[in-house]
């Protein structure tokens, strides 16, 4: 069998691709979460934004959909498409910002909280145990993924 032309530096050493491997640790932790907050009946982009607006809640005195999107690095359309969702579920309330009529505050309900603070342990523990495999070399994870997301802002 004649090999195809493959226009990859890497040639056919696949795992020397950083993107790829990245791509495929991802869809492993993504697939796995994804089951984790079904249990609960919460999406990964749900669970974000009600995280966002519970973190956000403690650090200032209103929360906006911008600033969620912002927090999370979320698109504002996504992030107004799920708070729709939130808000129909009545884990999030929109309210009237006291200091701009235009714009919207964005409010835990009593349930939201709930939902947050059942889905933080179940998350952080799976977070524990899918990167715990890293043992010593978990924090100099971190300290790379905040080098790559700050340098490429």
């Amino acid at each position: 069998m004649t090999k195809q032309p493959f226009n990859s530096i890497y040639g056919d050493q696949a795992r020397q691709s950083t993107g790829l491997l990245f791509n495929q640790v991802y869809n492993q932790w993504h697939s796995r979460i994804k089951q984790k907050l079904a249990t609960i009946d919460l999406t990964l982009p749900q669970f974000f934004v009600l995280a966002a607006t519970a973190f956000l809640q403690r650090q200032q005195d209103f929360v906006t959909q911008v600033d969620i999107a912002r927090f999370s690095d979320m698109d504002v359309m996504t992030v107004s498409q799920v708070l729709r969702l939130l808000v129909k579920k009545n884990l999030l309330t929109r309210e009237v910002h006291p200091k701009d009529s235009r714009a919207k505050i964005i409010l835990l309900t009593e349930a939201g909280l709930a939902k947050v603070n059942q889905a933080l342990p179940l998350v952080e523990h799976f977070d524990l145990e899918f990167f715990g495999k890293l043992e010593q070399e978990k924090e100099h994870f971190n300290q790379l993924l905040i080098k790559l997301e700050e340098k490429n802002a």
